[in-house]
């Protein structure tokens, strides 16, 4: 491995360089004093590792760590920090990815061991083809790969999860970091806040690592774009499928049940971001208006089976929705089957008291007592 050496002190650089030539696999192409050098020593030496120490005056090693990431994200970083044990889960690094000075021989070989590991891994994935991925947005985030193999992502904290799901959610547009501070470490300090920032940036590109073909993520001066290709989300999905029709009918019934499967939950239903409630609520009203038009057409083409199926998946979603359960209870006295029409009239009634301390409305209260005195 071709390394680089960040230290603004001169003797910790050079008791580091010392250490690792004592152990093999490791090349030293340049060590730095001065940290505004690390780009142009990146881009004539071509680095496997930098270590880089966190703490310097010049400039502050997380930032660093990350603007080197966006020049080049197979870059593997190992910080160095005088820092301790605190203040390292503080800025939430990966264990994987420190150092703790004064740096024991042991500790810096096996971080050696584990970084020819993961190169190895990432070298080997870089030399596949890289598909096209599907991207699950509604309900649990998950990536499901052109062979059908979903990846669960493993975030290193839930707010570098969030991090990167609303940087998605604002995709191709620039994501200014005062805002991303603002909406994730607004309680932090200023310094301490932005230390925060940087180092969940640095997180989310590693984790995107692994897909190198499929995302981007621009550090621009005052902020962030992401950007996606070769990847389709099913929630764009669908709105395509639906925007391709005029309207639920009986000649494209099949097709609107098609584009329903594209959207299994409600966007981001997991999680308990503010941020995506409104995209969230207008993406609810779709489904339901189409589900909706979905059970009248088959109601109306006689399939009354599936006209039955989709009410209850509506119900199921807004049990409280008294025309759903009304559809069926007629669906049920047309087919003669009074049991279930009592019993969907006796669970609208517990429902609506248990939950909102009110009875059905009264067109399908008169209705329920018309239908009774035919069914004694």
């Amino acid at each position: 491995m071709k390394a680089i050496l960040v230290d603004d002190e001169q003797m910790a650089l050079d008791f580091l360089e010392h250490l690792l030539k004592e152990l093999d696999g490791i090349e030293i192409v340049d060590k730095l004093t001065n940290p505004f050098f690390v780009k142009t020593s990146i881009s004539k030496n071509n680095p496997e590792v930098v270590f880089l120490d966190i703490n310097m005056p010049q400039v502050n090693g997380l930032e660093l760590a990350e603007q080197i990431l966006e020049l080049d994200s197979s870059i593997h970083i190992v910080f160095v920090t005088a820092y301790d044990e605190f203040a390292i889960k503080a800025f939430e690094i990966n264990a994987l990815d420190y150092l703790l000075k004064p740096i024991q021989k042991d500790r810096l070989k096996k971080t050696i061991q584990r970084l020819e590991g993961d190169i190895l891994f990432h070298n080997e994935k870089s030399m596949l083809q890289q598909d096209r991925l599907r991207l699950n947005v509604c309900g649990s985030f998950s990536i499901t790969k052109a062979n059908r193999e979903v990846d669960l992502i493993s975030w290193r904290t839930s707010k570098v999860r969030e991090l990167f799901h609303y940087l998605l959610h604002n995709r191709g547009k620039l994501v200014r970091k005062s805002l991303l501070i603002e909406l994730l470490w607004g309680e932090l300090d200023p310094e301490k806040a932005y230390a925060q920032l940087y180092t969940a940036i640095y997180h989310v590109r590693k984790t995107l690592k692994q897909y190198p073909d499929n995302f981007q993520l621009e550090n621009m001066t005052e902020g962030y774009i992401l950007s996606t290709q070769a990847i389709d989300i099913d929630i764009e999905l669908w709105q395509k499928k639906l925007a391709g029709y005029a309207s639920v009918e009986k000649n494209n019934i099949d097709r609107y049940v098609e584009a329903m499967e594209y959207y299994t939950a409600p966007y981001f239903d997991d999680y308990d971001y503010w941020w995506a409630e409104n995209e969230k609520i207008r993406f609810e009203r779709v489904w339901y208006r189409t589900a909706m038009q979905i059970a009248k057409v088959f109601t109306s083409i006689s399939s009354y089976d599936r006209a039955i199926e989709w009410y209850k998946r509506i119900y199921e979603r807004y049990p409280e929705q008294e025309e759903v359960h009304f559809a069926i209870m007629k669906l049920y006295s047309f087919r003669n089957e009074t049991e279930k029409v009592e019993r969907q009239y006796a669970y609208l009634k517990t429902l609506l008291q248990t939950e909102l301390g009110t009875s059905p409305n009264t067109e399908i209260t008169s209705w329920y007592r018309q239908w009774k005195k035919y069914h004694m």
